[in-house]
């Protein structure tokens, strides 16, 4: 039964194969400059390696829009967002693999009775309008450096052909790799907090963790949809939007490659704060909206007479509707596998107001006197709890939420060997990793009070010092860490 949960998140993977992957070598293949074949091949190595080594980081952002907590709803979440994507891919229009999932989240969101991050969602929106823009302006920029260089340089056509179709494989390969680094957790990432797999022990290699071997199924199904239904997309993209000679398909992959590994790289975001300069958030971002707005940026750049403006008109027509049709095919999805198929697709938490909850209220700084409608009942929903607290008209949504946070019951049970199992020793230090196990066999009835509890060591404290951007890494690290802890820690009452 939890393969067959999986199949929609490898029919996901295979979507996202025939579609953003492509496009990293979608003008050097319509160009001529590269074999499908070759493309296919370099695309699939890179991805993968992008994948396992780095692809994590962007996924924390999209994660916080809702976290599907059964395998059920996870398998209809990703089917959703993939029949989604095949839709638009099978009209010839680009979109977005974060955007039709983010809508399908969203869905789940409704459907569960939960709310929805809207600043992780206006974080990611924007990421959409971002992400494209910055390729028009490196492909813009690119382009003049490339006409100013070949204009003193003077090589010969043989040799130019040679050093580009050199230059497409190095790029487009570099392309891939952060591709896979920014969007694999999109393919599988709604399947983390219900994943099925253990860790593997492999003699001399150490550990394949579960969420690795997840990675890894993602990763296969790419290659799958990479080498199945690519072609198709690369047209739209390549050739109908705007005519691209080799040269100009190198800088749109080079702009496009700039702009992903921008929005993916852990190291180049600890530089900028290092630095003391505002950092890029690490979301995932569409290949198929930047490759856009790079070839946009060429033709702009070239005078802008030949763009076909109809077409990118449709294009962007698609990126408004596609997280519009996923939210749809979302909920009403959930409601036939729930009601039809009798499938558990979500569980409710409860959230009390008793003498525990009220007093970390306070500290916390809420004022617990216009709490009086709501204490000592309990809600089974998220969204019933936050109406019933705007009606006191007292509180601004930060405190809504926090309160909300703060009373969820979400049971806990420190086990280490459930933790060394799920792998997560390697994302801790030691002193983070010694504090836990003096807390081996205690129980929570709240996650703050684990929090609390962890504290007490400095490895488990937040940081507050000369510099913020640093701090305000650091802490988000922690949190992170928390939010992982709680998920593999979580005890449901029975």
């Amino acid at each position: 039964m939890v393969f067959i949960y999986l199949l929609s998140g490898l029919f996901l993977g295979w979507s996202f194969g025939a579609k953003d992957t492509a496009n990293i070598f979608g003008s050097a293949v319509e160009t001529k400059m590269i074999s499908f074949k070759k493309a296919a091949l370099i695309a699939a190595i890179f991805v993968t390696l992008g994948a396992i080594f780095e692809g994590s980081g962007p996924s924390q952002t999209l994660s916080r829009l809702g976290a599907v907590n059964e395998m059920g709803g996870a398998f209809t979440v990703a089917l959703a967002a993939a029949a989604t994507i095949t839709l638009m891919v099978r009209i010839g229009i680009p979109v977005a693999t974060s955007q039709t999932l983010a809508g399908a989240i969203i869905g789940w969101n409704y459907f569960a009775g939960r709310l929805t991050d809207f600043s992780s969602l206006a974080t990611i929106a924007l990421s959409w309008l971002l992400a494209p823009v910055l390729g028009a302006i490196f492909a813009a920029l690119l382009f003049y450096l490339f006409r100013a260089y070949l204009t003193k340089a003077k090589l010969h056509l043989l040799e130019l052909d040679m050093w580009t179709r050199y230059g497409l494989l190095v790029i487009g390969a570099f392309g891939a790799y952060s591709l896979g680094a920014n969007n694999i957790a999109n393919i599988v990432g709604v399947f983390v907090p219900v994943n099925p797999f253990k860790d593997v022990s492999i003699t001399g290699f150490g550990v394949f963790s579960g969420e690795s071997q997840l990675y890894l199924l993602g990763s296969v199904s790419i290659i799958v949809g990479i080498y199945t239904y690519s072609h198709k997309i690369m047209k739209t993209v390549g050739k109908q939007l705007y005519n691209l000679s080799s040269i100009t398909g190198l800088i749109t992959v080079l702009a496009e490659s700039l702009v992903l590994f921008l929005f993916s790289s852990k190291a180049l975001q600890s530089l900028l704060i290092g630095l003391g300069l505002p950092s890029v958030p690490l979301v995932p971002v569409s290949a198929s909206q930047i490759i856009v707005g790079s070839v946009l940026g060429i033709g702009l750049a070239k005078g802008g007479k030949n763009i076909r403006y109809n077409l990118l008109g449709r294009i962007s027509l698609g990126w408004v509707t596609a997280p519009l049709i996923a939210f749809l095919f979302s909920f009403v999805a959930l409601f036939i596998v729930q009601n039809v198929f009798e499938q558990k697709v979500q569980h409710s938490n409860r959230y009390v107001f008793n003498r525990n909850t009220l007093t970390e209220l306070t500290k916390n700084g809420i004022n617990t006197l216009y709490l009086s409608t709501v204490n000592g009942r309990s809600f089974d929903h998220e969204r019933a709890l936050y109406l019933e607290l705007q009606k006191t008209g007292r509180y601004n949504r930060r405190e809504l939420l926090l309160i909300i946070h703060l009373t969820e019951l979400y049971p806990l049970q420190v086990d280490m060997q459930r933790l060394q199992s799920q792998g997560l020793r390697k994302h801790l230090s030691e002193d983070q990793w010694q504090a836990l196990e003096r807390l081996e066999g205690t129980t929570y009835k709240h996650r703050w009070q684990l929090a609390a509890a962890l504290s007490r060591n400095q490895a488990w404290q937040r940081r507050s010092g000369l510099n913020p951007e640093a701090d305000k890494q650091y802490n988000r690290s922690l949190e992170s860490k928390l939010e992982r802890l709680y998920s593999s820690l979580y005890k449901p009452e029975k």
